[in-house]
């Protein structure tokens, strides 16, 4: 899910750039495929997480094609539309298609500028878009102000998944669990005074076929795959295949499990 900053870049840490916009533009077309078997997971625990009324405003913060949003949406019978802030045009082309979804092209930083929405929402959601937020401090106090007394943002990012993955994204993996692990700081020092936080781990089951697999590497379905080429990406998947998958169907499904830490920060008077 997008949300860089206009220079539109990030790094892997080691000084190595891409244009973030530019993944998501490449892989708007299939993003709710390549992720659909993961919203199915995150469903639930925002459904429990939030807490929705049907009279709630809620925004969702590097919506990407409005998935999600979509199905809070419908599960909550809410009122009002979810507003889905993302930068990237192509992802909110595809939103604009979503039933109960008000898309609006913009980073998470430039929207919460806007003094116009200051208490303005019951609930604020960021599910796997945090690490893009490229001024943390300026977006939790955005979130902050434009939450309504008793409103609470909540945050879901990846602590742990067995995806299988090869040598060569594992250390990339790892280096964005990090920095997920890294976002909980500013949080708490940004808004900690004024909201009473509380962190709690949930864990899904998932499954997804072995060509699905392969293509989501080929296709970069992650945005840290900008980092390979070509070429250690094929390199990776035959190593996939000789070690785990030669003989495995292509529409044999291959079951994994994911671990997010749900960070929720209640507002108070």
């Amino acid at each position: 899910m997008a949300n860089s900053q206009k220079e539109d870049t990030n790094s892997d840490g080691n000084g190595h750039l891409f244009d973030v916009l530019d993944h998501y533009r490449n892989i708007a077309s299939k993003y709710d495929y390549f992720y659909k078997e993961n919203h199915q997971g995150y469903i639930p625990i925002l459904m429990k997480c939030l807490n929705l009324k049907p009279e709630h405003v809620v925004a969702d913060i590097g919506s990407g094609t409005g998935a999600i949003a979509k199905d809070l949406f419908e599960l909550s019978g809410l009122h009002n539309p979810i507003w889905c802030v993302d930068p990237s045009v192509e992802m909110q082309e595809v939103a604009r298609q979503k039933k109960g979804v008000y898309p609006i092209v913009k980073t998470a930083e430039e929207f919460f500028a806007n003094p116009q929405i200051r208490e303005r929402f019951d609930r604020v959601l960021a599910t796997i878009s945090a690490h893009h937020f490229v001024n943390s401090d300026a977006v939790y106090k955005g979130i902050l102000r434009s939450l309504r007394s008793g409103g609470f943002y909540v945050q879901i990012n990846t602590v742990k998944s067995s995806l299988p993955s090869f040598k060569g994204v594992k250390k990339l993996l790892s280096q964005c669990f990090e920095r997920e692990k890294e976002i909980s700081s500013p949080l708490l020092r940004v808004i900690g005074l004024n909201a009473n936080i509380s962190h709690q781990e949930f864990s899904f089951s998932a499954a997804v076929t072995k060509s699905k697999l392969y293509e989501k590497y080929r296709c970069r379905f992650l945005s840290l795959l900008q980092y390979l080429s070509d070429d250690e990406i094929e390199e990776g998947i035959r190593e996939l295949e000789n070690e785990y998958y030669q003989n495995v169907t292509n529409d044999e499904l291959i079951n994994y499990e994911d671990t997010v830490l749900v960070t929720r920060a209640e507002k108070v008077a």
